[in-house]
């Protein structure tokens, strides 16, 4: 989602169909009580540990 991809396009990645991506979406929206996949991204490039050195 950080880097701009459609539901379409994480789940072409992942190898999973777009309703599971959609419904992940939904339950990190609310657990992190965002509001927009824009939030989303931005909380995940401020928390990206795997390129934390």
């Amino acid at each position: 989602m950080a880097r701009g991809l459609s539901n379409r396009g994480i789940a072409d990645e992942l190898v999973i169909s777009p309703a599971t991506v959609a419904r992940h979406v939904t339950n990190i929206l609310t657990k992190l009580g965002f509001a927009s996949r824009a939030q989303i991204a931005v909380w995940a490039v401020g928390n990206d540990r795997a390129n934390d050195s």
